[in-house]
C-alpha cells in the first residue's frame, strides 16, 4: 500500500501542471511596466501614437500604432514552447510584420520585420526609455541583412502618456 502511496505521488508531480511564465512576468522582470499604456508625439506637425494594453491579462498585450500615413495593431505574447516574447501584426496596407522582444541595455526593445512595397523584408529595432512616469523615448535602430542591430540609434523622439480613449 506505501509502494502505491508513493507511485501515485510521483506521477502525479510528472503530470502536474508546470507553472510557467507569463508575459506580465517577463514585463516584470525587465522592471518595464511602465510601457502598457498609451502614447503620443508631435514629429514636425505629424502626431504619431502608439498604445500597450492586455488583449488577454498577463498574457497578451495588444499593440496599436498610428502615424501621418500608417497604423498598425499587434499582439504580443510569451511563447511557451521557446520562452521568447514574440509579436505579430499587420498595417493598414494589409502587410504582415514579425517580431520578437528582448533587452537593449537597460531598455526594452523590439525587433520588427516586415515587406517594404518591393517585398524585401524590412527589419528594424526600437527601444523604449523610461525617462519618468510620463515620458518616454523611443531610439530607432537600423538592423543589417545578417540581423545584427547598429550600435547607435538612427533616430529618436520622446512621446507623452496620455489617457486611454475609451
Amino acid at each position: 500500500m506505501k509502494k502505491l502511496i508513493t507511485l501515485l505521488f510521483v506521477l502525479g508531480l510528472a503530470f502536474a501542471p508546470q507553472v510557467q511564465a507569463s508575459l506580465a512576468d517577463k514585463i516584470a522582470e525587465a522592471e518595464a511596466e511602465w510601457i502598457v499604456g498609451s502614447w503620443e508625439a508631435d514629429l514636425d506637425g505629424n502626431k504619431v501614437s502608439l498604445s500597450f494594453n492586455w488583449a488577454i491579462k498577463d498574457h497578451v498585450l495588444a499593440f496599436h500604432f498610428k502615424g501621418n500615413n500608417s497604423e498598425s495593431y499587434s499582439l504580443i505574447a510569451l511563447n511557451a514552447e521557446t520562452d521568447e516574447v514574440e509579436q505579430t501584426g499587420y498595417d493598414n496596407k494589409g502587410k504582415k510584420s514579425k517580431g520578437s522582444w528582448g533587452p537593449k541595455d537597460d531598455m526594452p526593445m523590439m525587433t520588427l520585420t516586415s515587406k517594404d512595397d518591393n517585398g524585401n523584408d524590412s527589419t528594424m529595432g526600437v527601444a523604449f526609455r523610461r525617462i519618468d512616469q510620463n515620458n518616454i523615448e523611443l531610439q530607432i535602430y537600423r538592423v543589417d541583412a545578417d540581423g545584427n542591430l547598429g550600435d547607435f540609434s538612427e533616430f529618436a523622439f520622446e512621446m507623452k502618456r496620455v489617457k486611454a480613449k475609451k
